[in-house]
């Protein structure tokens, strides 16, 4: 068994192996040496302390000792002094160097499924307006559907295909990857010292920022409080329809299955058997309960669960209309309904 000791890098405690911290102490003096002296070194060391705190948790996991290949792994990201200097392009090529930003769910800003969060660092963008953006397409949904009569969910669709098809930042270097960052040594160097140069005009800028910030903030409290009495209310009215048997849109079940049947006469032994009623009233509950939920979230700020029930709510709302379109097709099919004749083909 090897023996260990207990190191704080970063602002976090870890049990490392004896060679391993030998090895990071000595990489650690080796950076200070070489960047304290430099314009804002103290804030470069602490960055480059921070990054190597996040790989070693990656690699460790916490509560996990940290060993000398661990710490090989760190120092071959990070980089040493010797090799920066020697692969440096020089301060014009990196003061212009842009380097591509990768497209990942934000987990650690995230409001549901981090996809705005993801989209706003990608875009580089307030996450606000992205978040406003994909509410607002909602509600105009819902507005349209009142006088459409149709539900357009095209928003919380897009957004769920996001959340599926965007990877999520769980690592640091997926991380750092979203911000366009390498994660070495140098580029925090490079990033503080022109945070250092920008921080005199970024102070004249605070106010406006903070007022469009707030303003952002307190319009999507605004449209969350909408979301969640419109879903609220939504469920309300179809709970007293159904208790008290109340008319819809000015006829009651018994006169809309007549309507239906003087129409389609095949729908009215499929509308009868007992679940169909059942994932009709999903079909429609589902949406709402999203909505409901959505709404939930943006007026009290609360973070989503692991399981991710937008996303389940969706996925069940999906499976629902595939099963009704699927039995509503095959039985047509029974009742003959695409029969086309077979003149109709001779020439």
């Amino acid at each position: 068994m090897k023996i260990t000791e207990q190191l704080s890098i970063g602002g976090y405690a870890f049990t490392v192996e004896k060679d391993a911290a030998a090895a990071l102490q000595e990489y650690i003096g080796t950076l200070e040496n070489h960047y304290l002296a430099q314009e804002g070194g103290k804030e470069i060391m602490e960055g480059i302390e921070e990054r190597v705190a996040e790989l070693l948790l990656d690699k460790a996991g916490r509560g996990g000792v940290v060993t000398l290949e661990h710490v090989n792994a760190v120092i071959n990201i990070v980089g040493r002094p010797d090799r920066i200097e020697a692969d440096d392009p020089g301060p014009e090529k990196s003061a212009e160097e842009n380097r591509p930003r990768k497209l990942f769910r934000d987990m650690e800003n995230k409001r549901l499924g981090g996809v705005c969060a993801g989209l706003a660092t990608f875009l580089k963008i307030d996450v606000v307006w992205l978040r406003l953006a994909f509410v607002a397409l909602t509600v105009i949904g819902l507005v349209t559907a009142g006088k459409s009569g149709v539900i357009t969910l095209s928003a919380p669709v897009l957004y769920c295909i996001l959340w599926v098809a965007m990877p999520a930042a769980r690592t640091a270097q997926d991380r750092w990857a979203m911000n366009g960052d390498s994660g070495t040594a140098d580029e925090i160097r490079r990033n503080v010292q022109a945070g250092l140069h920008e921080m005199s005009n970024a102070a004249r800028e605070v106010g406006k920022s903070d007022f469009f910030q707030k303003f952002g903030k307190a319009l999507l409290l605004v449209v969350g409080v909408i979301l969640l009495v419109s879903g609220a209310s939504a469920l309300a009215s179809i709970s007293i329809i159904s208790l008290n048997h109340l008319p819809v849109l000015g006829m009651s079940w018994d006169g809309w299955m007549e309507h239906i049947n003087d129409i389609f006469p095949w729908m009215a032994s499929w509308m009868a058997q007992p679940w169909v009623p059942v994932l009709l009233s999903l079909a429609v509950l589902l949406p709402l309960i999203g909505i409901l939920y959505g709404g939930i979230m943006m007026v009290f700020g609360f973070q989503s669960p692991s399981w991710r029930p937008g996303l389940v709510i969706f996925i069940l709302w999906l499976i629902v209309l595939v099963v009704l379109g699927v039995t509503l097709f095959t039985g047509a099919l029974a009742a003959d309904y695409f029969h086309i004749e077979p003149t109709l083909f001779h020439l």
